[in-house]
């Protein structure tokens, strides 16, 4: 894996992301970014927190699980 200075990638290229902890470390969060294509990229931080908001800006937003039928307040349906 690759360490990057860059702390934001730009764009979302990310397909996955995930927070590991590595303690005794001058930055113990560390969020890895999984990339379609090449290799993953791991980017430190001081909280979780901090490695939580950067993986949620770099990876896309899952598709919807539920029909948009269920997003409506229950006075729409009569």
């Amino acid at each position: 894996m690759q360490d990057t200075s860059n702390p934001e990638g730009g764009h979302m290229s990310s397909t996955f992301g995930r927070v590991i902890q590595r303690p005794g470390a001058g930055l113990p969060f560390v969020a890895i970014l999984s990339h379609h294509g090449s290799e993953c990229t791991e980017h430190a931080f001081a909280t979780m927190r901090e490695a939580e908001a950067f993986i949620k800006r770099n990876t896309p937003v899952p598709a919807r699980a539920l029909s948009a039928l269920y997003d409506r307040p229950a006075s729409d349906l009569q």
